[in-house]
């Protein structure tokens, strides 16, 4: 009897293993089969989405505004979307094993925010075609590859007028990080803008070749000071200790990503803001309407509500806010162009001919400093 109960029992397993073999052919699919990126959300499921950053979120920068955009991306879709953040990953090999580990937990949408990441991201995305992509400042595409990136240089133009405006020895200090197209087109622009209320304005940048070292910057920063550059600010990933050697100096600062004033409370006159959530709704919306398509740049400004001003310190004299604010809504209607010629480099060779305005693609490859910068 009881071989006989065995023997059935093995009868019902192997009937049951039928069943559920024969249910996933009529469903055409594997069990553990990706769909393809043509397939996904067709139905509005919820997306999963990694966000991977080379530094801290809580650095108060350009990485603070990155999980910023990611909350308020969150907020804006709800339930349509699922978001983690994966903090302070090198641009190295580690990179291509953070994203695979995501993929492997189910995320089918990464935003590499920063471009040391673009090799990994171009690599990653070649084995696996149904995850979605999404490089900052990248130029490198596949057809589940988009890059994206925001005009911060329309900003750095308005903070030049305030600069222009507040300086009293007609000298600007700058600390930035590396000497690469990114910090050029952000320093050009700041000069730009100080140099179209006050002509005789000069700027001196040190470069601390490091994203995100305070105490590097804050040194950096007193330097400046001592040579009397009496506005300063961060071309950093973070400018807290930009901000705080101004504070404790006396001189006024410009802040840069995210609203530093808490740092300099009584010497930060205004800063810049990305506005990062926005641009992720205007993708992830295309994405749950299959409407997104890779090989192509999500590119904004003020006009695309991607970048931003903060408040104006009450130190800043109501002239000079009217004044930044004309200046913006004339780059919002088209009236001011920041890289419209003629431009010098600090050569004395003309870069930007009378008549001739870079483009956004132009500017990103910007390799040369503007007159008026040592």
């Amino acid at each position: 009897m009881r071989q006989r109960n065995v023997i059935l029992l093995s009868l019902l397993v192997t009937l049951a293993v039928l069943l559920a073999s024969s249910a996933c052919k009529q469903l055409g699919q594997p069990p553990q089969q990706k769909a393809s990126s043509d397939d996904s959300n067709r139905s509005g499921s919820q997306l999963q989405i990694a966000f991977i950053t080379n530094g801290p979120v809580s650095d108060f920068g350009y990485n603070y505004t990155h999980n910023e955009g990611r909350l308020a991306l969150e907020q804006s879709l709800g339930d349509s979307v699922k978001t983690i953040v994966v903090e302070s990953i090198p641009e190295t090999a580690d990179a291509e094993r953070v994203m695979e580990r995501l993929i492997n937990t189910g995320v089918n949408v990464i935003v590499a925010t920063s471009f040391g990441y673009q090799d990994a991201t171009l690599s990653v995305a070649s084995r696996h075609p149904e995850v979605r992509f999404l490089q900052a400042w990248g130029f490198k595409y596949a057809p589940n590859v988009g890059s994206y990136s925001a005009k911060m240089y329309e900003v750095w133009y308005l903070m030049g007028i305030v600069a222009g405006h507040m300086t009293k020895t007609n000298k600007l200090g700058i600390v930035a990080a590396h000497p690469v197209p990114p910090m050029k087109w952000q320093i050009n622009a700041y000069v730009l803008g100080a140099r179209s209320v006050n002509p005789n304005i000069t700027a001196t940048v040190t470069f601390i070749n490091d994203w995100y070292d305070p105490v590097l910057s804050s040194q950096a920063a007193e330097a400046l000071i001592n040579q009397g550059h009496d506005v300063v600010c961060g071309v950093l990933d973070n400018s807290v200790g930009v901000a705080r050697a101004a504070e404790k100096r006396g001189t006024w600062f410009i802040g840069h990503n995210a609203d530093l004033s808490k740092f300099a409370p009584t010497r930060q006159l205004v800063g810049t803001r990305w506005v990062w959530g926005n641009l992720y709704e205007d993708e992830v919306r295309m994405m749950l309407e299959n409407k997104w398509k890779g090989e192509m740049d999500m590119a904004g400004g003020l006009r695309s509500g991607y970048v931003g001003i903060t408040d104006f310190s009450p130190s800043v004299p109501e002239e000079v806010r009217q004044e930044v604010l004309v200046a913006q809504r004339r780059i919002i209607n088209g009236e001011i162009n920041v890289y419209a010629g003629p431009i010098r480099d600090n050569t004395g060779h003309e870069t930007v001919p009378a008549g001739k305005t870079l483009t956004h693609e132009e500017t990103m490859a910007m390799d040369w400093l503007v007159e008026g910068v040592r």
